[in-house]
């Protein structure tokens, strides 16, 4: 990729948006130019030679539906910046992306071949496969309704307030119908609500409507008196850090927390020796002592152990407090609901989130016949911001990246298609845990992927924030971020693209005080204040936008464009006063965020026109 300038990482960026024998992992920061490269990528796989794609043989999915926007228009950009070139060869596009001469010289191909792919591609663009996973999911859902067994006209309830009311209303049923004279399970019910109440009934039940949650699993695993191996090796870690404590401090004379953390090791021993059950044989007087008040840091035992032998007493203590038979029950009483329910939901014509992945999932899983035909159609997969999508939908992808001929029933058994799967992630944001995002599922796929062949290139230039800030960045990233295996990366540290300038002569610090024309000692509060300030803020800005090269008290050398300025909320609630103010002062704005845009009364009218 030409006009890029020389930065740090050009090679990785290359490899990443031309290699095709191989699948890829992109590990990128924040500001990295992530959705450039998988433009470029898009705009490489369109072009390359042999094997050329068409828009409808790619996947390009991302977290939400305005990066999908941004990915689809940065698109649309480039192919229509090639498409000028090849008939102006003065015609070049933005910095960074790729331009009619990367790709004769890497294709061999003639300036007209590229101009018919460009406008094959754009006539394509809009029936492309390019948004978030939850559209490409009802995407496959609606190509084969029946198999997935959902109507083939469903809705997507977003916000899930159409399922909410739906709920409330089955609850209420329900409920007549269990606890009313004709109900037939009075006697599991009495110890139900005594322990729990009818409260916390229902919220258990609005917690597992989600189709993510396997019902049949879940009562499946409340039957068994073991563990999972995972949950197992989790138990003997926690019994390893409670003996290393308790032999660091047996030179001391024993205090409460030393008998407390004796009781969680043994807690946890039982658990890892005879699961579940190892619990029922733990003394009255062994209870008693773990859920004794553990207190503050006592002499002999410095604050990072203090607090370690906490944290272990308070899982010690939660684990106690599992009643398995109780929850069983539970989860009898309340399973025949939650089926009807997701049953009736389906069939008024709805779906949730969790809903599209759930059915996607099991149609790519368990129809051999529909899974081989999208591998075949869709011959290359992009997914950005792979550190944001959770183990359901690390399944789909996985799915259909498998090589064709092979129907693995485990995405841990898949053998993925060489050079079909291309993502991008920074392992770092998976802290955040978005819609159950995990880092231990996100470094097991990129694991498998590199056991396979696929090729890691790190993005290290950040293209978003000067030296100064990344300096300071870096510095406490280092120290905060350290490595822990399934829990926490390293840091990556990023670095300033080379040659960066500003045109503002002193971009310092300036405070401005927002005061008003009335008496002084008088003070402004609410709406007046806010009103008052947003007056100031726009005129600042209208002369900051008019203001010439030369003018008195000028700070900078060329004149402010709007683009230059960006203005930060607390909160978006008041922003409609400040855009009002910017309005009467015909400046031009883009917000991000805001709530008001379709309650203004042009796009009211636009719309009631449309309809």
């Amino acid at each position: 990729m030409t006009n890029q300038g020389s930065i740090p990482d050009e090679s990785s960026r290359l490899a990443a948006a031309t290699t095709f024998d191989r699948n890829v992992i992109v590990i990128a920061g924040a500001g990295t130019g992530k959705t450039t490269l998988l433009v470029n990528r898009l705009i490489h796989l369109i072009m390359r030679e042999p094997d050329p794609l068409q828009m409808s043989h790619i996947v390009a999915v991302t977290f939400t539906n305005k990066a999908a926007a941004d990915m689809r228009i940065r698109l649309r950009e480039g192919l229509r910046n090639i498409l000028a070139s090849s008939q102006n060869p003065h015609v070049t596009g933005p910095s960074g992306s790729v331009h009619l001469p990367d790709l004769q010289q890497r294709y061999g191909l003639s300036a007209s071949q590229i101009a018919a792919r460009s406008e094959a591609a754009l006539r394509d663009l809009e029936r492309a496969q390019i948004g978030t996973l939850h559209s490409f999911a009802a995407h496959l859902l609606r190509l084969y309704p029946i198999e997935a067994g959902v109507d083939p006209h469903f809705q997507t309830d977003e916000d899930e307030t159409v399922f909410e009311s739906h709920f409330m209303k089955r609850w209420e049923k329900w409920l007549d119908q269990e606890l009313g004279p004709t109900g037939t399970d009075h006697d599991r019910w009495r110890p139900l609500l005594k322990t729990f109440g009818l409260e916390t009934m229902k919220n258990v039940a609005y917690a597992l409507r989600s189709e993510l949650f396997p019902l049949e699993e879940l009562q499946q695993q409340l039957s068994q008196v073991t563990v999972s191996p995972l949950i197992q090796e989790w138990f003997r870690a926690k019994l390893d850090q409670a003996d290393q404590l308790l032999r660091r401090h047996q030179q001391f004379q024993p205090k409460k927390i030393d008998s407390m953390l004796a009781v969680s090791a043994e807690i946890f021993r039982r658990l890892v020796q005879n699961g579940v059950a190892g619990l029922e044989s733990i003394s009255e007087a062994e209870r008693d002592t773990i859920h004794k008040e553990v207190g503050d840091t006592v002499a002999g035992w410095d604050d990072e152990d203090f607090l370690q032998a906490k944290g272990l007493v308070r899982i010690a203590r939660r684990a106690l407090q599992v009643d398995r038979p109780l929850f069983d029950g539970l989860m009898t009483v309340l399973s025949p609901f939650l089926r009807e329910l997701r049953a009736s939901y389906r069939e008024s014509g709805w779906m949730t989130f969790d809903g599209l992945l759930a059915k996607a999932r099991t149609l790519v899983h368990t129809h051999p016949m529909i899974r081989a035909r999208f591998k075949r159609e869709y011959r290359a997969l992009l997914v950005d911001e792979f550190q944001d999508t959770d183990p359901v939908q690390y399944e789909i992808v996985l799915f259909l990246a498998e090589q064709v001929g092979r129907h693995a029933t485990s995405w841990r058994d898949v053998e993925p298609e060489p050079g079909k799967l291309f993502i991008v992630g920074d392992p770092k944001q998976s802290i955040y845990a978005f819609r159950r995002a995990d880092i231990e599922a996100f470094d097991r796929v990129v694991a498998k992927l590199e056991s396979s062949g696929a090729l890691i290139c790190e993005l290290s230039t950040n293209f978003r924030s000067n030296e100064l800030v990344l300096n300071a960045v870096n510095g406490m990233f280092d120290r905060l971020l350290r490595s822990v295996p399934n829990v926490q990366p390293s840091n990556v540290p990023l670095i300033a693209q080379l040659n960066r300038s500003t045109h503002m002569k002193q971009p310092g610090v300036e405070v401005r005080l927002v005061t008003s024309c009335q008496d002084e000692g008088e003070t402004l509060e609410g709406a007046a204040a806010t009103r008052l300030e947003a007056e100031q803020l726009a005129g600042w800005i209208k002369a900051l936008l008019t203001k010439q090269p030369g003018d008195a008290e000028t700070t900078h050398t060329d004149t402010v464009q709007p683009g230059d300025i960006a203005v930060l909320f607390r909160k978006l609630t008041q922003a409609e006063t400040y855009l009002e103010a910017l309005r009467r002062h015909e400046i031009p704005y883009v917000m991000d965020g805001e709530k008001h845009f379709y309650r203004r009364q042009e796009v009211i009218d636009l719309v009631n026109v449309l309809r």
